[in-house]
């Protein structure tokens, strides 16, 4: 038999059959607003700075949400691509020169020097800074972006790999809507659980790139 939590109307009826409450309406219609808050979790964790939150998590990384550009025109401020979660790497095209990913205070710091060439990149808000001003020089940048949210029109490449994710995810937020302490608990222990291997797996991939800061971006309004 076919796995059926791959899909948008898989998972939606998933939700209520591991909540034992397969005809509660009240639940499936809330549905997206669950799928919306686990995306939240999923794509910038919760409370990831506070290790004693009960309902902490971190934020999900995988290679299927990386996407390299090679092709974004840098200048000093530059907007960030729809989706942007995190920068992993930076590099002006021509000639090949690496900018060193640091944070936005860093930048700050070095507002009065003239360093000669860009150097560094950093995230700030909805942007990324560059010192020095690059005006407009093509650049290749590799981050991390949001993928496209389940729908009836299709799923994404979380979902149909690492459907656990989505599933202990929205199950989490069912819980709380319903104010099922325990089961929430339960579900979140089996949602850190699967997000820290495919994190986890992430690195073991990456073990042979040189480290870099990564700056993430905030979560939107």
């Amino acid at each position: 038999m076919a796995a059926q939590i791959t899909t948008y109307g898989g998972l939606r009826s998933a939700i209520l059959d591991w909540l034992a409450r397969p005809a509660d309406q009240l639940l499936d219609s809330r549905f997206d607003d669950f799928l919306m808050n686990c995306e939240r979790r999923l794509y910038y964790g919760y409370a990831a700075a506070d290790p004693a939150n009960p309902l902490r998590s971190d934020p999900l990384r995988i290679v299927e949400m990386e996407t390299l550009d090679p092709a974004v025109a840098l200048s000093a401020v530059t907007a960030q691509p729809a989706g942007f979660l995190e920068l992993i790497s930076a590099q002006l095209n021509s000639p090949a020169t690496p900018l060193q990913v640091v944070s936005q205070r860093t930048i700050d710091a070095y507002a009065g020097r003239d360093m000669g060439s860009p150097r560094l990149i950093a995230v700030s808000g909805g942007n990324f800074r560059v010192k020095e001003d690059p005006a407009g020089a093509p650049a290749t940048l590799r981050f991390y972006r949001k993928l496209a949210t389940p729908s009836a029109a299709g799923a994404n490449a979380i979902l149909t790999s690492y459907p656990d994710v989505y599933l202990y995810g929205c199950l989490v937020e069912a819980s709380v809507f319903s104010q099922d302490e325990a089961a929430g608990t339960r579900y979140l222990g089996l949602y850190n659980t699967s997000v820290a291997g495919l994190n986890a797996r992430t690195e073991r991939l990456a073990a042979s790139v040189s480290p870099v800061i990564r700056n993430p971006a905030g979560p939107a309004p």
